[in-house]
Parts: C-alpha cells; structure tokens; sequence
C-alpha cells in the first residue's frame, strides 16, 4: 500500500457528495469448499504465492486482508457502492455452471467477506476473480461481475463496459443532498 500511496494510486474510500465507492480487500480461505488434489496442484497461488512464516494456512491470510477493510466498514453516505476483487458469496455464481468447472469453487473468495459487505450495507457490491458475468440481487444489495475474461474466454465476456450507478439519474448525487439513514 506504501507503493500505491507513494505513486498516488488512492486505495482507501472515495467520496464525492453522495456516493461513495469502498475498497474491501480479501483472500479465499474455503468457506466455499475444500480444494481436491487437481486444484492444490494446478491453482498457481499455492506455488507462487510467499508469505510470512504466521501465515500459515490460507484462513490466516484471509484473516490478514479482511482486517485491512475495518476501518472502511462504518462508511455512511446515501449511495455506498463496495467493490472487491474476491467473490463474498457462492451463490452469486450462477446455477448453470457445469460440475466440472465447480472445481475451482474453493478459490474464489470467503463468505467472512460478505459478513462486512453486510455491515457496510452498500446498494451495490462489484466483485472480480470468476470471470462469469453476473448481476443478482440478495437480500436488497445488487451483486455485479462484469467479467473482462482472458483472451480464450471471448464467448463467455462482454468486453465491454457496464453503467452500475448514473449521477445524471439521481441530481443531488453531487450536491450532497438527502443523506441515508444509519441503521
């Protein structure tokens, strides 16, 4: 993060009048099943990845990440839209995936991620890391992949970008009018 701020990449909230976009960082930790033999040898993050010696098991990374997001948590504005690159739950995956591309389930994030995007309570939460396009609601927060996808998964992307939120369609957005209720 020291890098990003030293190069003025903004990491943290961003705010302007009425809406605003919240960061939450995350891991995977198999919330969303265990990894079979093919995954720990394939997925590339188990040889790639180096981490300290106290992180351990992939819980604990998970647990290093989610930290980082506790600050962000008590964001309060009328439109609060959060954004991650790990999927906070399975069933924003779509029920038409085959068995055999489930696989990679185990990897794609960590359902103690969506425990803060609860508590945060955004209108719109964007995740990455799928690669399957998808907009579902649950529970009154809008779930959104637009998935820009590798060069081979073409069929499969749009390739193109999504409108999530217009301030033309709601005025006051930049005026800092009509502030949401806290909870």
């Amino acid at each position: 993060m020291s890098l990003c701020s030293h190069e003025g990449i903004r990491t943290g909230v961003y705010t302007k009048g009425c809406v605003s976009i919240v960061p939450l960082l995350g891991w995977y930790d198999f919330s969303f099943g265990q990894p079979d033999a093919f995954l720990q040898r394939a997925w590339r993050d188990f040889r790639a990845c180096r981490w300290p010696a106290e992180f351990d098991s992939q819980a604990k990374i998970c647990d290093f990440f989610l930290r980082q997001n506790d600050r962000y948590l008590s964001t309060d504005n009328v439109h609060v839209i959060s954004f991650s690159h790990f999927l906070p739950r399975l069933d924003v995956m779509p029920a038409a995936i085959p068995e055999h591309r489930r696989k990679v389930y185990p990897v794609l994030g960590s359902a103690r991620l969506d425990h803060q995007i609860r508590k945060l309570q955004p209108a719109i939460h964007v995740y990455g890391h799928s690669h399957v396009n998808q907009a579902i609601e649950i529970d009154g927060i809008r779930y959104m992949n637009n998935a820009f996808a590798t060069p081979k998964e073409a069929r499969i992307a749009r390739k193109e970008l999504v409108c999530i939120f217009d301030t033309e369609a709601v005025p006051s957005v930049l005026a800092g009018e009509n502030r949401r209720e806290p909870a």
